[in-house]
Order: structure tokens, then sequence, then C-alpha cells
């Protein structure tokens, strides 16, 4: 008696290979679309992560608002552009101390983009950088009446603004950043203050 031998023939081994090549190619390309899907995302959220602490820096700065004492050299002056004075909560090693310090928006109208920059002891540092030249600090005071500058020219206000907003548009979207000064707004009387004498 003759026993057959059974296989796959050579037809049924091409299609089973042609079969596994095709399958392979989708699963290669759905791999590749997905590295690329988590480089750009991993890209986006650095860049989130990056302005949430540049962000959580400016606030930490305008939280320790210290006001200086009248007609020293660093009592806070602040136009649209930038605001000086003495902060307890410099981005610097003087972690507590009373620190002079600039926040400075820095328009470049060539390359259509903004940068928020601090400077304390040290050369000034880009923070932050926005598409867009329409970029602008606001000034609130107790009533919370916005003001392009500070002091206002007119009337009786404290040294240091009730808050202090970053207003922009970064391609076209609008970006608010808001801190407010948690200490006094106006410098603690002196005895000479006081008693106009020296102690």
């Amino acid at each position: 008696m003759m026993r057959i031998q059974r296989g796959f023939t050579l037809i049924e081994m091409l299609v089973v290979l042609i079969m596994v090549a095709m399958i392979s190619s989708v699963l290669f390309q759905a791999l590749e679309r997905s590295y690329s899907l988590q480089r750009r995302f991993g890209t986006e959220l650095f860049k989130v992560q990056q302005g949430q602490m540049a962000t959580d820096w400016y606030r930490q700065t305008v939280q320790g608002l210290y006001p200086d004492q009248l007609g020293a050299s660093n009592t806070f002056h602040g136009d649209a552009s930038s605001f000086s004075g003495l902060t307890t909560n410099p981005l610097g090693d003087d972690h507590g101390a009373p620190t002079p310090f600039q926040w400075t928006l820095v328009i470049h109208p060539d390359r259509n983009n903004t940068e928020l920059t601090y400077r304390d002891s040290g050369p000034p540092t880009t923070l932050l950088t926005w598409r867009g030249t329409d970029a602008k600090f606001v000034y609130l005071d107790e009533q919370q009446v916005t003001h392009d500058r500070w002091p206002p020219p007119l009337g009786l206000f404290p040294q240091l603004p009730r808050q202090i907003h970053v207003e922009a548009k970064d391609d076209g979207e609008r970006i608010s950043i808001f801190a407010s000064p948690r200490g006094p707004t106006d410098p603690e009387p002196r005895p000479q203050d006081v008693f106009g004498v020296n102690p």
C-alpha cells in the first residue's frame, strides 16, 4: 500500500509568506506612527512643563515683592514692558533676603516674538517666549482698576500694586499670567520717619 505524504505546496507557502509580509508592513507602519506621535507629544509636553515652571517662577517672585524705603534705589516701578523692585523670592541664591530684580518683556518685531526675561544680580535670563509682539504688564490697584504703569500718575497709591498680570498673545491665542504680592504694600515706618531723628 502506498503512503501519500501531505504537506504545504509551494503556492501555499508563497501565500503565507505574502500575508506575513503584509501584516508585518502594517505593524511596522503603525509602530513608526506611534513613535512619531510619542516624539511630537513628548516635545509638546516638555514645552508645557517648561512654560508651567516659568509661570510658577514669575508668580513666586511677585508673591515675594517687598517695599523699599521711600526714596531708596529699589522702590517698585513698573510700566507696560518691565517692572523692578525688591523680592524675597528671587530665582537666585538669596532666597528670603530682599533682592533687587527685574522682569522685562523683550519684543522682537523682526522675529515676530516676545521674550519674558528675568534679571537679578546676573545677566538677564529668558524664561518664556511667545509667537507675536502683543504683550504687556498690567497693574491692578485695591479696587481692581487696571493701570499701564505703577505707581499711576495721579492719586495716592501704595508702593506695591495689588496684582501684576502678564497679558500676551501666542500665535493669536490669549495668554494671561496672574500674580499677587503677599506681603505689605508699603514699607514699615522707621524711627527717623516718625520722629525725624536717626536712631
